[in-house]
């Protein structure tokens, strides 16, 4: 009798755990399908949202590299494939032309990461740059210096980084695709845009190549041309790549 009960509670237990993971994985099934709903937006509605609600400080006197960072929001918001490829050429070329810029005011002038410390938002400004506009070295500002070049390597190389693992997860045969016409030809396009358009904003006419002080705090503009002539390298070596491609199909 005592075996009978025994038997009987082991396939109660049973059928309650049977009946918790079937539970489980409709309840999964349900977040997946609530989620696919919700996301990935549509193109047209993300872009809505964005032209409706993100502040003129975010596309106007605003780095190249907060560009970047708004392409990347939308990209991560509708899951466009072809912008995840585009993201990476366009943010290889920023992190050449920024690092340039920094490698030559340190070269010509001594100046090591002024460009970064000056540039950050304004409480760690603060703390890094005097009223004068000179930068302290003060013991109150080494951590507020470490913790910018954190966000330096998290912003600039980081995100890069993670749009190509994301890309190349799973199928690293697709990562060749990085480099297409679409993509080399996108991103210099944007970057010429963000030129024209600062340029104009700032009352300078219709240039391709932005220099002045308005979008950056910076010493001088020595540092403008290392970072152009940067990035042009780096579109001349893709653009050698995919001649080089197209011969040898």
């Amino acid at each position: 009798m005592c075996s009978l009960t025994q038997e009987s509670n082991q396939t109660r237990f049973v059928r309650h755990g049977t009946t918790s993971k079937h539970q489980n994985v409709e309840n999964s099934a349900g977040i997946r399908q609530r989620m696919s709903a919700l996301w990935p937006l549509h193109p047209l509605l993300a872009a809505a949202a964005f032209v409706l609600f993100l502040p003129s400080s975010y596309y106007l006197n605003a780095g190249f590299t907060v560009w970047f960072h708004n392409i990347t929001v939308f990209y991560f918001l509708t899951d466009v494939e072809f912008l995840r490829r585009l993201l990476i050429v366009m943010g290889t070329s920023i992190n050449l032309g920024w690092y340039a810029a920094v490698g030559s005011d340190l070269y010509r002038h001594g100046r090591f990461c002024h460009i970064l410390y000056m540039n950050m938002p304004a409480p760690m400004k603060a703390a890094m740059v005097g009223g004068d506009g000179r930068v302290l070295y003060t013991p109150a500002s080494l951590c507020m210096k470490l913790a910018s070049h954190a966000l330096d390597a998290a912003l600039h190389p980081g995100v890069v980084y993670a749009l190509w693992r994301a890309h190349g997860r799973g199928r690293p045969s697709s990562r060749r695709d990085v480099v297409t016409w679409p993509t080399v030809a996108g991103a210099y396009a944007v970057s010429r845009l963000w030129s024209v358009v600062h340029t104009g904003y700032n009352g300078g006419g219709v240039g391709l190549f932005y220099f002045g002080y308005d979008v950056y705090h910076i010493h001088d503009l020595d540092s403008w041309l290392p970072a152009y002539l940067a990035e042009g390298l780096f579109f001349s070596v893709l653009a050698t790549v995919l001649v080089s491609r197209r011969r040898g199909a």
